[in-house]
Parts: structure tokens; C-alpha cells; sequence
């Protein structure tokens, strides 16, 4: 009766930690998915980071795209904005880069709201970022979001719909 209780207790322990490591893992996947970004501006927007830069790291080339989008800043800008804000926009940005020094690779951002597509951007990375680490890409996604809000705020301004 006793190694029933000793054994039955770690099993227990067993199975009660596993749960708990994998609602964690769920938990974590989920995070990563999606994140929010440009916060300060409405509700925000909904980020998913896809691509590969030269076999680092996912999770080194997200934190580099989240720290390098332009948000909508300006009058024309922030009212193109407002007019796709509700509910939040979701957008995906893709960076692919080959494995080896001089890989040409390339950026695509892809701006969607309500479930449709608004506006994309889509460029060469610079040779700079061709030659470094996932990092040295941020002047690439900055630049292609700053033309992104700027092709939109042009649509807008000249009375345009927002969503094609």
C-alpha cells in the first residue's frame, strides 16, 4: 500500500508538471505568432514577421523588424490611417535572404485591414544588408514602411478608398 501512494504521488507530480510545461509552450507560440506594434497610433497594428535571413535565427530577425517599422506619422498619414484602423490592421512583413555572402534577398510588406488586402510594398534589400546580420536590415523596413504610409496617405488624399 505504501509504493502505491510513494509511486502514485510521482506520477502525479509528473503529470501535473508536463501540463504546466506544455500550457507554457502554447503560451509562448501564441506570443511570437503576432505583435503588436505602433501602439500609440488608435488601437495599433497586428505584426506577423515571416521569412529566413541567412540561416539566424527566426526569432533574431523578428526582434529586428520590431524594432525598425516606421509608424504613421503626419496629418495625411495619421487620417489615411484612421480610415483602416477598426478594427486593427494586420501587417506581414517577409524577409528572405539566402544563405551566403552577397545573396541577393528580398522585402515584401503587405498592409491589411478587415480581412482585405490595402497596400504592399516590395523591394531589393540594400547591399548592406546583403553582406550582415539580420540587424543590419532595419534601414531596408524602415524606409519600406515609411513609402508604405506615404503610397496610402497619397491614395487618400487624392479621394480614393483606402481598401481597394
Amino acid at each position: 500500500m505504501r509504493s502505491i501512494v510513494h509511486y502514485g504521488l510521482a506520477i502525479l507530480m509528473i503529470v501535473s508538471i508536463s501540463g504546466c510545461v506544455a500550457r507554457a509552450e502554447t503560451e509562448t507560440e501564441t506570443e511570437t505568432e503576432t505583435n503588436g506594434i505602433c501602439e500609440t497610433v488608435e488601437q495599433g497594428i497586428r505584426l506577423h514577421v515571416d521569412g529566413t535571413y541567412g540561416g539566424y535565427p527566426h526569432s533574431v530577425l523578428r526582434d529586428a523588424v520590431l524594432e525598425s517599422v516606421a509608424c504613421p506619422s503626419g496629418d495625411a498619414e495619421l487620417r489615411a490611417f484612421h480610415t483602416i484602423a477598426i478594427p486593427p490592421p494586420h501587417m506581414r512583413i517577409a524577409v528572405m535572404r539566402p544563405i551566403g555572402q552577397g545573396q541577393q534577398g528580398s522585402l515584401s510588406i503587405m498592409l491589411f485591414s478587415q480581412g482585405h488586402f490595402v497596400i504592399g510594398e516590395r523591394m531589393s534589400l540594400s547591399p548592406f544588408s546583403r553582406t550582415q546580420s539580420p540587424f543590419s536590415v532595419k534601414a531596408d523596413i524602415n524606409l519600406a514602411t515609411a513609402r508604405l504610409w506615404g503610397d496610402l496617405a497619397n491614395r487618400i488624399t487624392q479621394g480614393k478608398r483606402a481598401i481597394p
